[in-house]
């Protein structure tokens, strides 16, 4: 079997004049400018493929798999763009160089141990999950074999979990699956139950093989970076695309026709620079597996059957992921962001979900989306100020309610559920969209490439409704965006609000209320869960504030009267929160937090975000359970500076780390740090 590369599959079964881009995908997807690249890239791994890290590889994999591997790697796992690094060499030299190797890799672990309790699994959920989840889009309908010979004993899990921290060049992207799920799909791709290997590392021949390591350039594909010293491309024409490379070169298992594009890719010049790098990113990363773009991609019948929704109504918008024309032009840069690291699913209904490709890749790609997708014709959304132009929230409300346009028939509003279908939340949308795509969006969506339902409110860039908000096209849109931008802060709409609703009971989800809170002030976040715990976030001093059991606040004061009052916290056993611990750079105490605002998590608990200097801080919380509160920190972008968390809890508050100063540990300039909150 020749290496498989769905992106070069793809564009092959696409005909046409696909064989010059096809070769550019083989060149980036078999590593070929590890070794053969024009000094450093600036994103080294966004334009070709990476190899595994292989820092833990004595914790993750299997010694007989890695001798077995390195032996042949086609054998062990057919299709793989790995290449045979020991082919050509003496049969002797070449038993020696694999034990060596084996006891250099079996020798890399992690510096610290993971203390996760393993979470048995059963193979019939796992392959439920494997087929629901989206999986089955890039792997196909039946799981790999052997995965149980390769890894050590929860190490599969582990992997399913995280895949980025060893697959860091994003092939393989992050499902947010969570530990049970895991342990399901674990145990569905490695249904042999086998015992641990018992293996001794000799320093002797670790010691060779890293030697050996470095010296067949298994660096080049396995390190932080390519390598320094570059190979002249020229040398591929005699060397690695040669039938019988000589030994020492890697070898391949590529089919002629796969030789053939590569070397006419070559002779076209101009390899590492697609003419479309947002299509390139796309075939490499295989997102036409599930998303359209371009004319190009989709789910195939036998793959989408499997692609299933919680809302039959919806149909395929329910269910199928959306196409990706135009993206660039509806997102705005932060929310492009978040999509394409997994995070903010706003189409809940879907059980495929959008995987997260980690950091480079999402702030590469979105701003290579905005650039693709921008349209110098569109004109830019000014919101009117003068009153003959301008909309208000309260005509926005009438408009999304019962007597209105009736939005909440099919929409979701604000974390409520419609009267109908339960269509994509409208709160989410000023969040999430640029204004501009919004405006052309509600004058004509059938011109959109959404596979849209919604019906024109305004044909013919006229109100069907000239009663409603101020009578004209511009005043009822400009209302409209208003009134979403604002709702949380709103009366929900005609249909769905009712004063017995005012005090908000958190029931399956969190409820996030921004409002003006006694005790925390006028930019006070509050949010209550499930079961009755309930805080308060400070968004101008960039804090935490309060806790409180029982009852979380009634929102009359907020919807209801004419000037916000104070909300009173309606529980009991109300602390504050203030210093419970707070993040500082060591000798920059006057460097104060900035405010970037919140996100909402799949299972709607919000993660505030703010800048510390040039640190990014995400700081959130949620009940832990037993009548208190789990913080959980993550700090990055850290480079040099000392940090540290600062807690002088109050007499009535206990906190899990020591009092004082903690200094955080920092890997690759990220930190993580939890603390548990009681009282």
């Amino acid at each position: 079997m020749s290496c498989a590369v769905p992106g070069y599959e793809r564009l092959r079964a696409e005909g046409g004049e696909w064989k010059v881009e096809a070769g550019k995908i083989l060149f980036s997807e078999l590593s070929c400018a590890a070794c053969h690249h024009e000094g450093t890239p600036k994103t080294p791994t966004l334009m070709w493929k990476a190899g595994p890290d292989l820092s833990a590889a004595g914790d993750r994999l299997r010694a007989e798999w890695v001798r077995a591997f390195l032996a042949d790697p086609a054998k062990v796992k057919p299709g793989t763009t790995m290449p045979a690094m020991l082919a050509g060499m003496e049969e002797g030299k070449k038993a020696d160089v694999i034990e060596d190797l084996t006891h250099h890799l079996m020798s890399l672990r992690a510096k610290r141990k993971s203390t996760v309790e393993p979470v048995m699994g059963a193979a019939k959920s796992g392959r439920t999950v494997f087929l629901s989840l989206g999986c089955v889009a890039c792997h196909g309908k039946e799981p790999m074999k052997g995965l149980e010979g390769k890894y050590a004993p929860g190490e599969l899990a582990k992997f399913l979990l995280s895949p980025l921290a060893a697959r860091p060049a994003g092939r393989m992207p992050e499902q947010r699956v969570g530990k049970k799920d895991a342990a399901h799909l674990a145990a569905y791709l490695a249904p042999e139950v086998m015992k641990a290997e018992v293996f001794v590392v000799d320093e002797e021949r670790a010691k060779r093989g890293r030697k050996s390591f470095a010296a067949l350039g298994c660096v080049a594909c396995h390190g932080k970076e390519p390598v320094a010293k570059t190979v002249p491309l020229v040398a591929m024409k005699g060397g690695c695309l040669e039938k019988e490379p000589k030994a020492g070169l890697p070898r391949y298992t590529l089919s002629e026709e796969q030789r053939e594009v590569l070397l006419t890719t070559l002779a076209a010049g101009d390899v590492t620079k697609p003419r479309d790098e947002v299509r390139h990113i796309m075939l490499q990363r295989n997102c036409f597996a599930c998303h359209q773009r371009g004319g190009l991609g989709g789910p195939t019948p036998d793959i989408g059957i499997h692609f299933t929704s919680t809302k039959d109504d919806l149909g395929d918008l329910g269910r199928l992921p959306p196409p990706l024309d135009g993206v660039g032009r509806k997102f705005i840069g932060s929310a492009l962001g978040a999509i394409l690291r997994g995070r903010d699913p706003v189409r809940t209904y879907m059980r495929v979900k959008m995987p997260g490709f980690g950091d480079e890749l999402a702030n590469e790609l979105g701003k290579m989306l905005s650039r693709a997708d921008a349209d110098a014709s569109v004109k830019p959304y000014v919101r009117p100020k003068d009153a003959e132009h301008a909309g208000t929230t309260e005509w926005g409300r009438e408009m999304v309610g019962i007597k209105g346009y009736a939005c909440i028939i099919c929409h979701d509003i604000n974390g409520q559920p419609s009267l109908g279908i339960g269509a994509y939340d409208l709160a989410q949308m000023p969040k999430r969209l640029r204004p501009e795509w919004m405006r052309d969006f509600l004058m004509n969506p059938v011109g959109f490439p959404t596979g849209s339902r919604m019906p024109p409110f305004w044909p013919g860039g006229q109100p069907m409704n000239p009663t409603l908000g101020g009578g004209t096209t511009e005043r009822q849109i400009d209302s409209l965006l208003r009134y979403l931008a604002e709702v949380d802060e709103s009366l929900p709409p005609e249909g769905l609000a009712s004063r017995a609703s005012l005090v908000l009971e958190p029931k399956d989800r969190p409820i996030v209320f921004r409002t003006f809170v006694k005790g925390t002030g006028t930019h006070a976040i509050a949010v209550g869960f499930p079961g009755g715990m309930n805080v308060t976030f400070d968004a101008l001093a960039v804090r935490w504030s309060m806790a409180w059991r029982g009852k979380f606040i009634d929102a009359d004061g907020t919807w209801n009267q004419r000037y916000t009052k104070m909300e009173q916290p309606l529980g009991e056993a109300l602390v504050h929160l203030e210093e419970v611990g707070v993040i500082g750079i060591v000798g920059e105490e006057k460097v104060a937090p900035l405010f970037r605002g919140y996100r909402v998590t799949a299972e709607g608990v919000p993660v505030f975000e703010y800048d510390l200097g040039a640190l990014r801080v995400e700081d959130r919380v949620e009940a832990n359970g037993k009548g208190g509160l789990k913080r959980m920190i993550r700090v990055t972008r850290q480079t040099k500076e000392v940090v540290q968390i600062t807690a002088k809890p109050g007499a009535r508050v206990k906190v899990s780390v020591p009092g004082g100063a903690t200094r955080l540990e920092f890997k690759e300039g990220v930190s993580e740090f939890v603390e548990d909150i009681s009282w």
